[in-house]
Parts: structure tokens; C-alpha cells; sequence
């Protein structure tokens, strides 16, 4: 079925890919996007199941992506690439020029793809993440969408 907007009628459909999942829970993403004008969201279909989503705050100009999600069963198979470059896209509709995230300096899958979509990084938040052996530092990322609409 492919990319469709996250909706306040979603929550059951995405709730198995927040079940026992570290980061921002599934009731805190509900509650962002009850405000459109500033958070933007997009599941992937697949059937009838939800196996993706991808939640992105936005203010003058700027995107931020919060969260992504890939159901464990279809990781590694181009989805999150996928849902990303939809979701770019659809940003730029709306007016959004740059888009950050951030992420684990070990998660070197999530960062191969990112910088697979033309993430570049730009900064470091050293000891930002708890980890079991104490502290690990979180990589920031930033894309201008202007330069890829461009190219």
C-alpha cells in the first residue's frame, strides 16, 4: 500500500511497532501530531499491518525527524530508505529547507542510511544516551532538502 498519513485513528494499527521499543513512546508521538502545523508523521502499509513509521517536527523552515520505526521482520530491506525519501519529499511541499535528526554514535545501520539520503553530519552531543556502560554520544545530522529538490 505504501506511505499514508499517520492519522488519531493509527494508534491501533502502529501500536505492535512501539511494544517494548526503546525511545519516544507511541502515546507521546499521538499527542504531537494532534498539532498538524507543527509535526508530520507517515506509516508504511504493508497489507494491512503497519511496518514503518517516521514522525518529523517542523517550524519555519525547519524539520526535525523525532522517530522511525521498522517493524523487526522487514529490517534491512530498503523500507526506512523508502518511507525517508517519501517523507523528504512531502516536507518539502510544506516549506521545510533542512532536516536534523540526531542519532546513537554507534548505530553505524542508521547512520549508513542516512547519509545514504544526503545526511551530512554536522555536530556531536557528547554523553548524551545512557547506555549499559554508561554514556554514548549522539551524532547530529542535517540534509538541505532545498539542494536535493534541486539536483
Amino acid at each position: 500500500m505504501g506511505a499514508q498519513p499517520i492519522q488519531a485513528i493509527t494508534r491501533e494499527k502502529l501500536r505492535p511497532l512501539y511494544e517494548a521499543a526503546a525511545g519516544p513512546s507511541l502515546n507521546f508521538l499521538m499527542d504531537l501530531i494532534a498539532q498538524p502545523a507543527t509535526c508530520t508523521a507517515w506509516y508504511w502499509e504493508d497489507g494491512t499491518e503497519a511496518v514503518a513509521s517516521a514522525w518529523f517536527s517542523h517550524v519555519a523552515g525547519e524539520g526535525e525527524l523525532i522517530d522511525i520505526r521498522v517493524a523487526e521482520n522487514k529490517r534491512r530491506t530498503g523500507l526506512a530508505g523508502s518511507l525517508l525519501n517519501f517523507a523528504l519529499g512531502e516536507l518539502v511541499g510544506v516549506g521545510v529547507t533542512v532536516c536534523r535528526l540526531e542519532v546513537r554514535q554507534s548505530n553505524y545501520a542508521a547512520r549508513g542510511l542516512y547519509e545514504g539520503l544526503g545526511f551530512e553530519t554536522v555536530g556531536q552531543r557528547p554523553n548524551y544516551y545512557r547506555v549499559q556502560e554508561g554514556r554514548e554520544d549522539a551524532i547530529l545530522m542535517a540534509v538541505n532538502l532545498e539542494a536535493m529538490s534541486n539536483s
